[in-house]
């Protein structure tokens, strides 16, 4: 037995990468995002970072709490 089919029983990486976030493939048009997460996700986090960031600033100014 060749030491290469000893571990064809290993599942192979895809070719394309995958989003870390919805696990989608990559579109090959544009190339991932930084820490492999697609451009639609990236957008979706940054928006929802910003919404934190607004409430964060009303909390902090108004003394919600």
């Amino acid at each position: 037995m060749a030491h290469n089919d000893a571990f064809e029983h290993h599942e192979h990486p895809s070719s394309s990468p995958v989003c870390r976030v919805c696990a989608s493939a990559h579109d090959p048009e544009h190339p991932a995002a930084r820490f492999g997460i697609c451009h639609h996700c990236m957008y979706k986090i940054l928006i929802v970072l910003f919404v934190i960031m607004i409430a964060v600033s009303y909390i902090a100014w108004f003394g919600i709490f």
